[in-house]
């Protein structure tokens, strides 16, 4: 399962990903709306992920957004969730900062269940490019891949965007089916 975090890392790190419009993303999202959030064609551009901004207003002040991501990972539903109960705020944090990522602060590490998918979310703070910024990354084990849903916000956003960053990937409709 060390593959499956090798994936996070690189999602998290805003690598190209293997859909950049809104209508597709390698038979994992659909392309419908997802609700309280609208497409960002610039954002996607920048981040080379499906990106989307909340309806709320003030990603202009706070730079709040989301992305999706998805790699091929070849495991059943029994390593994921194996892999997901053993992992840890401070592993987290520290296999980030093993993949250049300069994290301050590992929050929260919590397996969940989401939408029938095995899932894990961590929230982290990290500094990039002298700037700071919260995250929420949920990790969906679907079949045959991982989906990555990253949303960040500027530190000091974090209470304000914390409903809708846990809202986003509920809000996805997922095409592929959960790990067997």
């Amino acid at each position: 399962m060390a593959n499956v975090f090798r994936l996070l890392v690189v999602l998290f790190l805003g690598l190209p990903g293997a859909g950049f419009a809104q209508d597709y993303q390698a038979g994992i999202y659909d392309g419908r709306s997802i609700p309280g959030w609208v497409y960002s064609a610039e954002l996607t551009a920048t981040a080379q992920l499906p990106t989307w901004i909340p309806i709320s207003g003030g990603t202009e002040v706070d730079g709040a957004n989301c992305n999706l991501g998805a790699s091929p990972v070849t495991a059943n539903r029994a390593e994921y969730e194996q892999y997901f109960r053993g992992v840890t705020r401070e592993s987290f944090a520290n296999e980030m900062r093993r993949a250049g990522t300069e994290v301050t602060a590992g929050h929260l590490t919590e397996r969940i269940e989401l939408k029938g998918y095995p899932a894990m979310r961590n929230t982290l703070t990290a500094r990039v490019s002298q700037q700071v910024f919260n995250f929420v990354i949920t990790s969906l084990a679907v079949e045959g891949q991982l989906a990555t849903v990253t949303c960040v916000v500027r530190d000091g956003g974090y209470l304000r965007r914390v409903h809708e960053f846990y809202s986003f990937p509920e809000g996805l409709s997922l095409l592929a089916p959960p790990p067997r």
